[in-house]
């Protein structure tokens, strides 16, 4: 048995990652109001869309990898010598990419294809890479480690604070928002995921306070798990998402704590100012790389 692990570009794992383990990323891609369109991490990457974005008039639309892209992939395995590949994709309620990558498993002979709908995204999506990755160094049978996943993916979480729903009401990847939208003056909304849905959490009245405010949320969820790893997710203000980070680092050293930041895919429904915390009931480091 011979086992890869495959992902798609929203799970945001650095390349140099991607690149000494195998992992095959299928890229969404971003469309522009003047048609220009973008593969995520591929043909643009968040600090040149951040630009795009301050300067645009309306909100960029997005599509999931195109399902030839998935079939190469699987059988770029399959040639390997690969017998099996877990693939691991962003949430199912946001994206149609689960969805595809199952149409792309059917498509392909010669190889056990297993897509896992994270119902996350981001670095939180990509902890379910780098678990899968140590359980396959770890000589764990198929069963076992998509078992562990199913597990994990029961005891994860995450809050956002966006500075408006503009985007995400537009786009449609928010549920049961109506009653906040075009009434959040000098408000800032919290959200949080439920069953792979983002859903309005509560309001509060300044930034500084909704960071405070999903920081606690995220402590809460820590003090209930065995193993949790908290994951720090930045969007266009690098300093504040940094200071976030640095903060939690010196006021909490017992926990595992990782940074990462949002990238185009995202951004574009979160729109600029952007800020989430995430956390898993599993320690998860960032696999090493040669430098």
């Amino acid at each position: 048995m011979k086992i890869a692990v495959m992902t798609d570009s929203t799970s945001y794992i650095p390349r140099p990652i991607l690149e000494k383990y195998n992992i095959r990323t299928v890229p969404l891609s971003i469309t522009l109001e003047n048609g220009e369109n973008y593969k995520e991490n591929e043909t643009i990457t968040a600090d040149e869309f951040y630009e795009i974005l301050r300067g645009a008039s309306s909100i960029p639309t997005t599509s999931q990898p195109a399902i030839g892209e998935m079939i190469r992939a699987y059988e770029a395995y399959r040639d390997e010598g690969y017998t099996d590949v877990i693939v691991v994709h962003l949430s199912a309620g946001i994206s149609g990419t689960y969805q595809t990558a199952l149409q792309a498993a059917q498509m392909v002979e010669g190889i056990n294809i297993h897509p896992i709908d994270s119902k996350i995204a981001c670095l939180v999506e990509g902890a379910f890479v780098f678990r899968a990755l140590d359980m396959i160094e770890e000589g764990k049978h198929i069963d076992e480690i998509l078992d562990d996943l199913e597990d994990m993916r029961q005891n994860n979480s995450a809050y956002l604070v966006v500075d408006d729903l503009k985007n995400l009401h537009k786009s449609g990847r928010i549920t049961g928002a109506q009653a906040w939208v075009g009434n959040l003056l000098r408000m800032k909304p919290v959200l949080t995921f439920e069953e792979g849905l983002i859903v309005p959490y509560e309001k509060v009245r300044t930034k500084k306070r909704a960071l405070k405010l999903i920081e606690d949320k995220i402590l809460e969820v820590a003090e209930q798990y065995t193993t949790p790893t908290i994951i720090i997710i930045g969007g266009d203000n690098k300093e504040e998402s940094r200071n976030v980070y640095k903060e939690m680092i010196e006021q909490y050293p017992d926990y595992n704590i990782l940074f990462s930041e949002f990238g185009p895919v995202i951004s574009s429904h979160l729109g600029l100012g952007g800020f989430g915390i995430g956390i898993v009931d599993r320690h998860i480091e960032m696999p090493k790389v040669d430098e």
